[in-house]
């Protein structure tokens, strides 16, 4: 286990934010925070087996999910966020996608965003919430 959230240079926050999707598969942003109570999709690495091995180098089913053995962690804000799906990411090589519901209970603005899994901490990246 080694998780590690993607990030991407937000120029509204002008900050590193996750890279994630809210519901309706739009870039979660400065100017498009994700909705306290609705799902973020975050995209990750090093979260250790699936369920059905996918040959090295080779997408992960368009068809049938494959989730993760060990399911992490979500903390926004410090709080402890329900996860949805955590496994490999339809139709992308060695990528995880792990969805979230975002607590009711937390605050809006940029929000400290860590995964935690198999004994591990991912670095400690930012989400918009509103």
């Amino acid at each position: 286990f080694s998780p590690g959230v993607f990030e991407y240079d937000d120029g509204a926050s002008g900050r590193r934010l996750a890279a994630a999707l809210d519901e309706t598969n739009v870039v979660i942003s400065g100017s498009n925070p994700v909705e306290r109570g609705r799902v973020a999709q975050l995209y990750v690495n090093g979260l250790g087996r699936v369920v059905t091995a996918v040959p090295s180098g080779e997408p992960a089913s368009l068809t049938q999910l494959n989730p993760t053995v060990t399911v992490p962690e979500v903390r926004i804000g410090g709080v402890l966020a329900p996860v949805q799906f955590s496994g490999l990411a339809p139709g992308f090589v060695g990528l995880y996608q792990v969805n979230v519901q975002v607590p009711a209970g937390v605050p809006t603005g940029i929000q400290p965003l860590v995964i935690s899994t198999g004994g591990q901490t991912s670095q400690t990246s930012q989400i918009a919430v509103r």
